[in-house]
């Protein structure tokens, strides 16, 4: 446990500077878990670890979990419309369905559940739902014209095989998902989007410099923007007017799904939170995954942008937050920080909730549960020295 292997001076000085980090008596702050529906804890697999899960938020009081249950378009709710083996499996041997059962629980316990779902990525496996289904034209292309789909999976960038998020069928598939998630599970507090964006392999600024070496070529997506624009951006001259109009438009098909996310969730269950996770750093999510989280808070297109602020260096994490923050506009923003980069450098795990607290974050979220189940003494650490006490989640005024 945490305290048998720490100097004594040093448990000391970490407990003066967590009083220094507390937030006033009463004040709401959002204090989250991404909970993995895979990894090493497989927390949806039985009712025990569904159970522990609950009771160490409570010790570390905790007022939301971020719980996967939609990845790589296997679902681990009862879905007629995914690959639903993974709660065929569990609702079998445990004769539970796992969200329901996390949702009585947690709502006892008086911690929200948010159903966290990764949209475009679908991981290394072709025969998801959607494939089979919509046909492998829906997989994105690259700049040369190849689909991802020809990739071999060594070679797969950002992770997986990606959907073209400028294809309309692949957006009406994830509403229907989304649609059947809020429709079956009225309990579920909010919906949280993940792998919201295009992939990128580099951090280039924007496909003027990218050469092409960039994604979002599927051939709907190519035909839509030719029928726009007259150019086709397969084989258009690389000027900035050209690739700046093809960036635009790759852009702006993640804004109108986010936007289409948000008026369908408002639709079903108005008091829904509707929420996504992104890159921490801003300009390399506007310029190479076309991910423009700032304007969907200018714009109010969602409720809250937890932004992946996952890295060793504490100063750079200062950094992203304060300029994260600073970008809240008509919504909230909350500080996702990497603990599973930091579970033997708690010290700087620590710094960095001081500093989130210190810019008035309203919600810090940690990834993942899975990690800090690596030592369990933490979620009660936490507890006592960073989040004494409950407090509620910050309410969303423009929510009816």
């Amino acid at each position: 446990m945490l305290s048998r292997r720490r100097p004594r001076l040093l448990l000391v000085l970490l407990a003066a500077a967590a009083c220094l980090a507390r937030p006033a008596p009463g004040r709401a702050e959002a204090r989250g878990l991404w909970v993995e529906c895979e990894g090493t804890n497989a927390t949806l697999d039985t009712r025990e670890r569904i159970d522990q899960l609950v009771e160490r938020a409570r010790a570390g009081n905790f007022n939301v979990l971020y719980v996967q249950v939609y990845r790589h378009d296997r679902a681990w709710f009862n879905s007629a419309i995914a690959d639903a083996t993974p709660y065929r499996t569990v609702f079998s041997r445990e004769k539970m369905d796992p969200l329901s059962y996390l949702l009585q629980k947690a709502h006892a316990a008086g911690i929200q559940v948010h159903a966290w779902m990764n949209m475009f990525r679908i991981g290394k496996d072709l025969s998801a739902p959607v494939v089979r289904r919509l046909g492998r034209e829906v997989v994105t292309r690259d700049g040369a014209g190849k689909s991802l789909a020809d990739y071999k999976p060594e070679l797969l960038p950002d992770g997986g095989y990606w959907l073209d998020p400028g294809d309309k069928r692949v957006c009406r598939y994830l509403l229907e998902v989304i649609a059947e998630l809020i429709r079956k599970y009225p309990g579920v507090d909010g919906v949280h989007l993940d792998f919201i964006r295009y992939p990128y392999a580099s951090a280039t600024g924007g496909s003027l410099w990218a050469g092409r070496r960039d994604f979002g070529y599927g051939a709907e997506s190519a035909a839509r923007f030719r029928e726009w624009t007259g150019l086709d951006p397969l084989k258009m001259e690389l000027t900035r007017e050209n690739c700046q109009a093809w960036d635009n438009w790759r852009r702006f098909q993640v804004n109108v799904f986010v936007e289409s996310v948000t008026d369908l969730a408002r639709s079903l269950k108005p008091s829904l939170t509707v929420s996504a996770a992104a890159v921490a750093w801003a300009d390399r999510a506007y310029l190479s995954s076309f991910q423009d989280w700032r304007r969907w808070l200018e714009e109010g297109l969602l409720d809250v942008v937890v932004v992946m602020n996952y890295s060793t260096d504490e100063r750079v994490t200062r950094y992203l937050t304060n300029a994260a923050l600073a970008a809240q506009a008509k919504r909230r923003v909350y500080i996702g920080l990497g603990a599973y980069l930091l579970m033997k450098k708690l010290p700087v795990l620590f710094k960095e909730i001081e500093d989130a607290r210190a810019a008035s974050a309203p919600g810090i979220v940690f990834f993942s549960y899975d990690a800090l189940c690596e030592d369990p003494g933490l979620f009660a650490l936490l507890g006592k020295q960073y989040f004494p006490a409950p407090a509620p989640v910050p309410p969303l005024p423009w929510k009816r």
